[in-house]
């Protein structure tokens, strides 16, 4: 299978080194360096099980070559979404798109694309770009889909992996499963910035387990989806096989990247209030990132 995935982030070099080892894999990056060294050297994959290797990928920097791809992977952040629109637009429709982000702001925005066939997926891995080539595995996970738009066997349409280091599970039910992460990503994201913590502090810290199980309280309210009980445990499982990460947004604070705070939490604040609904936690959680963030511009 021909696979192309948009973004040479941390997720994008990720999916590219374990689906690099079993089908012909295309990144497509945002510049001419980046693709010029995968192309040369290939990704550089390290994980705690085993010594970093080279899996061989192809790069590009061009686009044309989208269109001859048997599925698209988007991995690029939330909101970076707007502006790759022309492009995603420009991919015939025939070919399937699936799209990796944090949060559910980008929903409507795949509601207005022609394609025949989207897929969303979450990412429960813990990945670190090291740098244009390599990435680091720091937890293991699994990848979820499901079909947004379409009728197609997911099975048959998404690049398989056998590496039993990527794991991938196919849901029913989209939004259901896109809930449960962005549940996950509201409450790990934001407090381990607010608290300076690797992920596996929020639950051995009794202190910062009590905020996370408060807003966990706050934002359930809002997306009753699921058994609670276990919504809540999954949080707590992600806190824990992550243990030793720094998340996402966190990173990006210390890089001095743009967050994904509004994506997140702003989204989840944006429906709480359209039900008339105050989560004094999270907006005070949300006002301190936002703070956080202002300082370090």
């Amino acid at each position: 299978m021909l696979v192309g995935i948009i973004g040479g982030g941390s997720i994008g070099l990720l999916f590219g080194a374990y689906l690099g080892q079993e089908h012909p894999v295309t990144l497509f990056t945002k510049r001419e360096e980046q693709a010029q060294g995968i192309k040369k050297n290939g990704i550089f994959l390290y994980s705690p099980e085993k010594e970093g290797r080279a899996v061989q990928v192809n790069a590009s920097f061009e686009k044309e070559s989208l269109t001859e791809q048997d599925v698209i992977i988007v991995a690029v952040k939330q909101y970076d979404m707007p502006e790759l629109k022309p492009l995603l637009l420009s991919i015939p429709k025939h070919i399937p798109l699936c799209f990796v982000q944090n949060g559910m702001g980008h929903l409507d925005m795949l509601h207005g694309l022609p394609h025949e066939t989207i897929i969303v997926a979450t990412v429960e891995h813990g990945a670190k770009r090291l740098d244009d080539q390599s990435v680091s595995h720091n937890g293991a996970g699994r990848t979820n889909l499901a079909l947004f738009k379409g009728h197609a066997n997911l099975p048959e349409i998404f690049p398989q992996c056998t590496d039993p280091h990527f794991p991938v599970t196919v849901h029913n039910d989209y939004y259901t499963m896109m809930i449960e992460k962005l549940v996950a990503n509201a409450l790990i994201n934001p407090l381990t910035v607010v608290f300076r913590v690797k992920n596996g502090r929020l639950v051995e810290n009794p202190y910062y387990y009590a905020i996370l199980k408060l807003m966990f309280e706050e934002i359930y309210s809002i997306f009753p989806s699921g058994n609670k009980e276990q919504s809540f445990d999954q949080v707590l499982r992600i806190c824990t096989n992550t243990k030793n990460n720094t998340s996402s947004m966190l990173s990006d604070i210390q890089a001095g990247r743009k967050t994904e705070i509004d994506a997140i939490l702003g989204y989840i604040l944006k429906v709480a209030e359209r039900k008339g609904v105050k989560l004094q936690t999270v907006q005070m959680i949300y006002v301190m990132v936002k703070g956080i963030v202002l300082e370090r511009s």
